[in-house]
C-alpha cells in the first residue's frame, strides 16, 4: 500500500503563516499527490537548539527522499555567494542584505529533523530554498535555491528509492506526532526567534 493514501492529514494546510507559504503549500500539494509523496506545511517540533523548536515552512517526505523546504517572500533579483556566505535582494536598484541566510536557517531545520528522526533517516535531507516571487536567481556556490520551476524540478529528479513506503510512512507519523499545532507553542517559537534575533545571535 503506498504511504500517502493512509496520512489522512495531508491536506490540512490552515495555519499556514504567510501567502507565499500557503501558495508553496498548495503548489506541493497540487503536484505532489500521488501516493509517493506526503507534504507537510508549517511544522512546529521540538529541538535542542538555543531557541528550543525549530519552525519548518514544508517538508516533502516520499520514497525518494525527504526534502525541507524554506520559503522566503522576496521580490526582484536573489544573488548567493556561498564563499560569502550571504544572500542579497536587488529591488529597483537598491541592494538589501537577506538575513539570516535561508540555506543556513534551514539546515538549522535539518538538523532539527535529524535529531527527531534519528535512524529513520538513510539519506541526506535535500536542503531547498524557494523564493516565489523572485524575477531571477544569480547563484554562486549554492545549489537548490530558485523559483517553483526549480523546487518542482528538484523534486521530481529523484528517482532512485531511497524508503520502502512503510518507512516513508513511520517518518510522517513521525512528523506529526511531534508537530505541535496549538497557537501558544508558535507565539512562543516566535518570540524566542524575535530575542536571538534581537540579540544579533544567529538562529
Amino acid at each position: 500500500m503506498k504511504f500517502l493514501k493512509t496520512f489522512k492529514n495531508r491536506k490540512k494546510i490552515s495555519h499556514v503563516s504567510n501567502a507565499e507559504e500557503r501558495y508553496v503549500a498548495l503548489q506541493l500539494m497540487k503536484n505532489f499527490a500521488s501516493g509517493d509523496y506526503a507534504v507537510i506545511s508549517n511544522v512546529l517540533i521540538p529541538y535542542s537548539g538555543r531557541i528550543g523548536t525549530s519552525q519548518i515552512d514544508h517538508i516533502v517526505v516520499s520514497i525518494y527522499g525527504i526534502f525541507c523546504i524554506e520559503t522566503k517572500s522576496h521580490k526582484g533579483w536573489i544573488l548567493g555567494s556561498k564563499a560569502r556566505g550571504i544572500f542579497t535582494q536587488v529591488l529597483y536598484r537598491n541592494k538589501y542584505r537577506i538575513v539570516p541566510n535561508p540555506i543556513t536557517q534551514n539546515e538549522t531545520h535539518i538538523n532539527a529533523l535529524k535529531e527527531l528522526l534519528g535512524n529513520k533517516i538513510k539519506a541526506p535531507i535535500v536542503n531547498i530554498v524557494v523564493f516565489p516571487s523572485a524575477d531571477k536567481f544569480i547563484m554562486d556556490g549554492y545549489e537548490n535555491v530558485g523559483s517553483m520551476n526549480d523546487l518542482y524540478d528538484i523534486i521530481s529528479s529523484r528517482h532512485g528509492k531511497v524508503y520502502l513506503y512503510k518507512e516513508a510512512k513511520e517518518i510522517v507519523d513521525s512528523i506529526s506526532k511531534a508537530n505541535m499545532k496549538y497557537p501558544e507553542a508558535h507565539a512562543y517559537h516566535a518570540r524566542n526567534v524575535r530575542n536571538v534575533y534581537a540579540s544579533r545571535s544567529l538562529v
